[in-house]
């Protein structure tokens, strides 16, 4: 049982790993453009600070996701639970950032899919450590190990949440430039 379990563990880091390149991902997707000038903002360069707010938070918390991903592979559960405490504090920021109107749909799905990441995350320490103070006690260890599935069901919801609200913008993007291109 104890084997099953870091087989799973194991594909949640694969997981976890998977999460780094979304985020990756996504800050490869948003442009980052701002203007110091004293002009009125346009409706597109408020889309793009915010946009740019987006791929700050999610390159911090990427780097917390690597970090969780070497203290996993150390199993080192104190410096798991630092680093799964950094990503979700760096995935809250989402929610403190003001979307403008054209994006508040993107920020929902952008903050249910850091909700969601942030709780697989503080979950799957959880397990592991109840895991790991198991020992060689099995049965404790399987009944720790039966909440693996909803962790993972967790992480996957994040992970469907953030690749949506990057669906939206890619589609915001693509329906700009096309509009662009008809003037």
């Amino acid at each position: 049982m104890l084997n099953t379990f870091r087989a799973r563990a194991g594909q949640f880091m694969k997981i976890a790993a998977i999460a780094c390149a979304l985020c990756l991902a996504m800050a490869a997707l948003v442009g980052c453009s701002s203007s110091d000038s004293q002009q009125e903002k346009t409706p597109a360069q408020v889309n793009r600070e915010y946009m740019s707010s987006v791929n700050s938070i999610s390159q911090e918390a990427a780097s917390a996701l690597s970090n969780f991903s070497d203290a996993a592979a150390k199993q080192d559960v104190a410096a798991m639970r630092v680093a799964a405490s950094n990503a979700t504090k760096a995935l809250d920021k989402i929610a403190a950032l003001e979307a403008p109107d054209a994006l508040k749909d993107v920020k929902s799905e952008y903050e249910a899919g850091a909700n969601d990441l942030g709780q697989a995350l503080s979950d799957y320490v959880e397990i592991y450590a109840q895991i790991k103070n198991a020992g060689e006690d099995l049965d404790a260890a399987a009944e720790a190990a039966k909440g693996i599935d909803d962790v993972k069901a967790r992480y996957d919801s994040g992970i469907e949440h953030l690749s949506k609200a990057d669906s939206m913008v890619a589609d915001m993007a693509d329906s700009s430039t096309s509009d662009d291109a008809s003037k």
